[in-house]
């Protein structure tokens, strides 16, 4: 949370930088190192609580578009995506001290995933993964051997 390091295109939302646990939840904005593509942005974490157990987490980032002289706003979005299922697409404005979204896109995603792992010999692992949404199945298999140890 070292806002010394702030990139300048951040400065609009320089204050919310920092970890906030207002019950009954915890958000976290942290500055996201410098981006190798597009806007700078804060990255987001959001844990949800009910009774003192985690029911729910939110990650994303906040990109913010400072003001230009065609454009006098600042410009900032909200993209999360949901431990339970959804991705969020909020788009927003600074002023001052005040962040404004609006509700742009709502996903909800439907998807099974399984990870497994077998050893047939100490030399040789095998990997297996599928995936299921609403719209398909897919999966594949990867065949590993021990080079060290």
């Amino acid at each position: 949370y070292d806002r010394s390091k702030m990139p300048w295109d951040l400065r609009p939302v320089q204050n919310y930088i920092g970890l906030d646990l207002p019950p009954p939840d915890q958000i976290d904005f942290a500055i996201n190192p410098v981006p190798k593509f597009g806007a700078r942005a804060i990255n987001i974490t959001h844990t949800y609580f009910k009774n003192g157990q985690v029911i729910r987490h939110d990650y994303g980032y906040m990109p913010v578009k400072n003001a230009t002289r065609r454009d006098p706003r600042v410009h900032v979005a909200y993209l999360t995506t949901s431990s339970e299922g959804w991705s969020m697409m909020e788009q927003g404005q600074v002023k001052g001290t005040q962040m404004t979204f609006h509700l742009k896109q709502f996903l909800r995603r439907s998807f099974d995933f399984e990870r497994q792992f077998e050893m047939p010999s100490y030399n040789q692992m095998v990997m297996r993964v599928r995936a299921e949404t609403n719209m398909d199945t897919e999966g594949y298999t990867a065949f590993y051997k021990r080079l060290l140890g």
